[in-house]
C-alpha cells in the first residue's frame, strides 16, 4: 500500500487551538532577539572581512534564529536564556572589532550597551520590542518590511539546514556568511527593492545548495535512499516516539537505546529515515506512529511513552502532559525536559515507568520512497510526448486541497505531463512519485527536468519552514509558475503572500479551472 496522508486525518490542531499566529507580547520579545541577531551579525560580518570567525557567536546566531522567527512555542524562558547568552558573547566580539578597526562601535544603529539596558527585564524588553515594531511600521514601506520577513524566514531555513549538516561534521562557511549578509540588510533604512530581491534569490539558491550537501552527507552515512516498507503497527512493549526531521539525532537515540528493551517509533517528517538502508539495521526501530504535525495533539496524547522532540521541531505542545516530553534543542519550552550531552538515561527511565503498548495494534504497512535514477529515466522517456509539465508537491492534508488537486489532474489538457508527489488519480498523463516527506527529492527531480525547456507549473500544497525558500528558488526560473496552497499565518500571512505575488510572481491557488486557464493563457 502506498502512503496516502489523506487517509490519515483531517484534523489541524494549529487551527483548532487558534495558535497559528503569534501574540503581541511574544512578537515584541522576538523583535528584541532580532535586534540582538542583527547587532551580533553586524560585528561578525565586519570581523569576517579580517578573516576572524567567532565560533561562539556563530553557534548563538544559528540557534537563535529558529527560536526568534515563526516559532509559536517561544516563551519568556526562551527569551531570557537567549539574551543571557548574547550578553556573554557580544562584549568579546565588540572588543575584537574595536581592536581591529580602531573605532568605538558602529556610528549608525543601536549599540550593545543600549540594547543591554533595554532588555534588562521582561517589561522593559516588551516595551522596547513594541517600539522597534512601531518604528518599522512608520519608517519602512510595507513591501520592504515583508521582504525583511522573507529574509528572516530564509535565514531560519539556512540555519536549521546548516546545523543539520554540521551534525555530520561538515562545515559550510559560505552559508553562514549568507545569513550574516541577510541580517545586515535588515534595518530601518530605506532599501532598494531590486537589491533586496536579488539578495533573496541568492539566499534561496544557497539554501538549496546546502540541502544538496546535507543529502550527500546523509547518503554517505546511511546509504542511498530507496523504496521502503514502513509499518504503522504497534507491538506490546515499552516505547519512545522521536519527532522532527533531524535523522542524525534519530541515529544517536537508537544507539543510546539499542541495549534496552525499548522500541522506537518515528513521527511526521522523521518517517523519511526509513528510506535509508542503515536504519533497517536497528531492530528496535519499529515504524511510524500517528498522523503527523497537524495531528500532534492527539498523537502525543495517545502515545504511551516519552516523546523526544529533536532539534528545531515545530510543535504546539502547550496542553500535553508534562514530564514525558524531552528535547535536545538549544532552548527548551516550558515543561519540557532538556537532554544534556546526549544522556538519554532520563528518557529510558521515563519509558520504563510508562505503561507502553499493552496489546499492540495491527495496521497495514505503507510504501514510501523511490529510486531516483529509475524515476529520472522514466520521466525522460515520457517528457518528449508533452508540451508542458505540472508538478504537484507534498500534501498539506486538507479536504479542500484534495478536491482541488483531483480536479486539477482531471482538467489538465492531455498534452500536459503531471508529476505528482502526493495526490494521485488514474490517468495516462499522471506520474505519481511517492516521495512521502522528502522535499529534497522533489527538488532534485525539478532541477533535472527544468533542463528540458518545457514550461513548468509547480503547485506547493504543504507549508513548512522551508516552503518560502523553496518557492523563491523555483520562481527564479522564468519558465516556472509557482502556486502555493493555504498556509498557516505563522508561516505565510496574507500581507506576505501579496508581496510574494507582487515581487516574485508566486500565486495562491484559486480554483483548478481558473488556474489552468491562467497557465495556458500565459
Amino acid at each position: 500500500m502506498s502512503y496516502d496522508s489523506f487517509e490519515d486525518f483531517q484534523y489541524d490542531s494549529c487551527t483548532s487551538r487558534g495558535i497559528c499566529s503569534i501574540n503581541p507580547k511574544t512578537a515584541s520579545l522576538q523583535s528584541v532577539l532580532v535586534q540582538y541577531l542583527k547587532l551580533t551579525a553586524k560585528y561578525c560580518f565586519a570581523l569576517s572581512k579580517k578573516d576572524v570567525f567567532e565560533e561562539k557567536a556563530k553557534e548563538l546566531i544559528l540557534n537563535t534564529i529558529p527560536l526568534a522567527v515563526s516559532n509559536p512555542e517561544f516563551t519568556e524562558n526562551s527569551y531570557i536564556t537567549a539574551v543571557d547568552k548574547f550578553k556573554k558573547v557580544l562584549p568579546e566580539i565588540v572588543k575584537k572589532y574595536n581592536k581591529l578597526y580602531s573605532q568605538e562601535d558602529f556610528k549608525k544603529g543601536i549599540r550593545s550597551t543600549e540594547l543591554f539596558r533595554a532588555s534588562s527585564d521582561i517589561i522593559s524588553a516588551v516595551r522596547f520590542g513594541e517600539q522597534s515594531l512601531r518604528n518599522a511600521l512608520q519608517q519602512v514601506k510595507p513591501i520592504i518590511r515583508d521582504l525583511y520577513q522573507i529574509m528572516l524566514v530564509i535565514s531560519k531555513s539556512i540555519s536549521i539546514n546548516l546545523l543539520d549538516l554540521e551534525s555530520f561534521n561538515v562545515t559550510d562557511d559560505t552559508s553562514f556568511l549568507m545569513i550574516l549578509r541577510l541580517l545586515n540588510e535588515i534595518n530601518a533604512e530605506e532599501k532598494n527593492l531590486d537589491t533586496l530581491k536579488q539578495l533573496i534569490y541568492e539566499a534561496a539558491e544557497r539554501d538549496n545548495s546546502l540541502m544538496k550537501s546535507l543529502r550527500q552527507a546523509q547518503e554517505e552515512r546511511y546509504g542511498i535512499q530507496g523504496v521502503a516498507e514502513v509499518s504503522y503497527s504497534t507491538i506490546p512493549s515499552k516505547a519512545v516516539l522521536v519527532v522532527g526531521s533531524n535523522i542524525r539525532e534519530l541515529e544517536t537515540i537508537l544507539e543510546a537505546l539499542k541495549d534496552t528493551n525499548i522500541d522506537v517509533y518515528t513521527h511526521d517528517d522523521m518517517m523519511v529515515a526509513h528510506t535509508f538502508p542503515k536504519f533497517s539495521e536497528y531492530t528496535s526501530l519499529k515504524g511510524q506512529y500517528g498522523q503527523g504535525l497537524e495531528n500532534c495533539l492527539l498523537d502525543f496524547a495517545t502515545f504511551p511513552g516519552p516523546i523526544i522532540l529533536t532539534k528545531h521541531s515545530l510543535h504546539n505542545i502547550e496542553n500535553f502532559y508534562r514530564g514525558r516530553l524531552f528535547t535536545t534543542d538549544y532552548t527548551v519550552p516550558k515543561g519540557v525536559i532538556k537532554v544534556e550531552n546526549n544522556d538519554f538515561s532520563g528518557v529510558i527511565k521515563s519509558a520504563n515507568e510508562a505503561k507502553g503498548f499493552k496489546t499492540g495494534k495491527q495496521c497495514e504497512t505503507v510504501t514510501i520512497g523511490f529510486n531516483l535514477n529509475e524515476t529520472l529515466e522514466l520521466i525522460q522517456q515520457r517528457i518528449l510526448d508533452y508540451r508542458r509539465i505540472f508538478m504537484i508537491g507534498l500534501e498539506r492534508y486538507s479536504l479542500e486541497q484534495k478536491v482541488y488537486f483531483e480536479k486539477l489532474m482531471r482538467l489538465a489538457p492531455d498534452d500536459t505531463l503531471i508529476i505528482s508527489f502526493s495526490y494521485n488519480i488514474e490517468r495516462e498523463n499522471v506520474l505519481h512519485i511517492n516521495t512521502c516527506f522528502d522535499t529534497f527529492g522533489m527538488l532534485i527531480i525539478y532541477d533535472r527536468i527544468k533542463a528540458s525547456g518545457l514550461p513548468i507549473s509547480m503547485f506547493i500544497p504543504k507549508c513548512d519552514r522551508n516552503t518560502i525558500s523553496q518557492m523563491i528558488y523555483l520562481a527564479k526560473n522564468q519558465d516556472t509558475n509557482v502556486y502555493v496552497g493555504k498556509c498557516t499565518p505563522i508561516i505565510l500571512n496574507p500581507s506576505l503572500m501579496q508581496t510574494m505575488q507582487q515581487v516574485f510572481e508566486i500565486k495562491g491557488i484559486t480554483s483548478a479551472k481558473k488556474d489552468i486557464e491562467a497557465i495556458l493563457n500565459k
